[in-house]
C-alpha cells in the first residue's frame, strides 16, 4: 500500500473519531464499554453503566469496525461508510438508554483491529477501565477470547471482564463484592475502589485471604511471634483489621480465611457459594513483577471466575471522596485518612 493511499485511508477512517474525542479531555479517565455484534452487547452495556455510575467516571461506548490487514479499506467506499454509520447509530440507541442514569456518554467508533485500537485508546486515556466479555458468543466458551486476552496481557488499562451470556447472566447490581487480599500493599491498594463501590451500591464486602500451607505473610513478618505456627492467627488478625476499617466507613464487611494450595480454585468456590456479584482484585499481589502485566491470581480469576471480575491496575484514577479531588489508585489509599491510620 502506497504512502498516499495510507494517508487517505487514515483521514477517512479517523476524522469522525477525532470529532467525537474532542468532547472529552484525553487525560480524563473513563469507563469504556467495548461492544461487539454478539449476544454480550447488552450485558457489557449494563455493567459498564453500573461501574461508571458507582465510580463517578465518564462513560463511553466503543464499537470496532474491523478493517483488512494493514488498514486496507473495503473496495467499495459507500459500503464502508454505511458500516460506519450503522455502528454509530447502534451505539446511539444504547446511549439513549444509558443516559437515563449516566450523563455525558461518549460514542467511539474505532476502525482497525479490535485489541490494537483499544490498547491505543487506553494509552491515550490512562487510568481508565475497559469493560468487555471474556469471549464472544461464538466459538469455545472457556478461558479468554483473543481480544480480552491481548488486552489483559498489554496491561494498558484496568478491566472488568464478564462471563459470556452463554455461561451465566450476571446482575449488575453488585450486592456482594469479593476482595482477595494476600498481605501485600499491592493487593490492599484496591480498597479505596472497593470502598467507593460498596458505599455507592450499598454492597456487602467479603475480604478473603487464602494462605498456602507453607506460606508466610510478607507484610507481617516483622511483627512479634512471626514463626510459621502463628501464620494463620496473624492472617486472621490482618483480615479483621481491614474489616474494622471498612466498618468505620459504614460498610457491611465480613472476612473469609482459608488454607489451600490452589488459591484461585478456592476463591472461585467462595464466589459460587456466597453468590458473589463482583470480584475486585489488584492486578499484582505479593510477587509484583514489573515485567508482568498481572499476577497469577488475577490472571486465573480473569479466565475462570463464575462472576464479573474487576482487575484493577495501579494507574486506575478515581475521584476521591472529598470534593474536587481525584487521583491514582495508590495515591487514593494514602489520601483516605481512615485507611492511613
Amino acid at each position: 500500500m502506497s504512502t498516499n493511499t495510507r494517508s487517505r485511508a487514515s483521514t477517512v477512517l479517523r476524522s469522525p473519531v477525532g470529532d467525537e474525542r474532542t468532547r472529552f479531555s484525553s487525560q480524563a479517565p473513563q469507563i469504556l464499554a467495548c461492544l461487539d455484534e454478539d449476544m454480550n452487547r447488552l450485558e457489557v452495556t449494563r455493567h459498564a453503566r453500573a461501574i461508571a455510575k458507582a465510580l463517578d467516571l465518564q462513560l463511553g461506548f466503543a464499537q470496532i469496525v474491523e478493517t483488512a490487514p494493514h488498514g486496507v479499506l473495503p473496495a467499495d467506499p459507500i459500503e464502508w461508510n454505511l458500516r460506519f454509520t450503522e455502528c454509530r447509530d447502534g451505539i446511539g440507541e444504547l446511549i439513549g438508554e444509558a443516559s437515563e442514569t449516566v450523563s455525558d456518554v461518549l460514542p467511539v467508533v474505532l476502525p482497525g483491529t479490535a485489541h490494537e485500537r483499544l490498547i491505543d485508546w487506553a494509552e491515550g486515556h490512562r487510568g481508565s477501565v475497559l469493560v468487555l466479555a471474556r469471549h464472544s458468543g461464538r466459538g469455545p466458551h472457556s478461558g479468554l477470547g483473543t481480544t480480552a486476552d491481548r488486552l489483559l496481557t498489554s496491561g494498558a488499562a484496568s478491566m472488568l471482564l464478564l462471563p459470556s451470556g452463554r455461561e451465566r447472566k450476571c446482575s449488575a447490581e453488585y450486592r456482594r463484592l469479593l476482595v482477595p487480599l494476600d498481605g501485600s500493599p499491592n493487593s490492599e491498594s484496591v480498597l479505596p475502589v472497593v470502598t467507593r463501590l460498596a458505599q455507592s451500591l450499598e454492597a456487602q464486602v467479603i475480604l478473603a485471604h487464602i494462605v498456602s500451607p507453607t506460606a508466610e505473610l510478607p507484610s507481617l513478618e516483622t511483627q512479634a511471634g512471626s514463626d510459621r505456627s502463628n501464620t494463620s492467627a496473624r492472617a486472621r488478625n490482618y483480615l479483621e483489621t481491614w474489616k474494622l476499617r471498612l466498618l468505620r466507613q459504614g460498610i457491611d464487611a465480613t472476612v473469609y480465611f482459608g488454607t489451600d494450595s490452589e488459591t484461585c480454585e478456592r476463591l472461585n468456590l467462595i464466589a459460587s457459594r456466597l453468590e458473589i456479584d463482583l470480584v475486585v482484585v489488584a492486578s499484582h499481589g505479593q510477587t509484583n513483577l514489573a515485567s508482568a502485566p498481572y499476577g497469577s491470581v488475577a490472571g486465573a480469576l480473569a479466565k475462570s471466575a463464575p462472576c464479573p471480575t474487576f482487575i484493577v491496575q495501579p494507574d486506575l484514577r478515581i475521584p476521591l471522596a472529598k470534593p474536587g479531588r481525584s487521583g491514582f489508585m495508590f495515591e487514593a489509599l494514602a489520601a483516605e485518612t481512615e485507611f492511613a491510620s
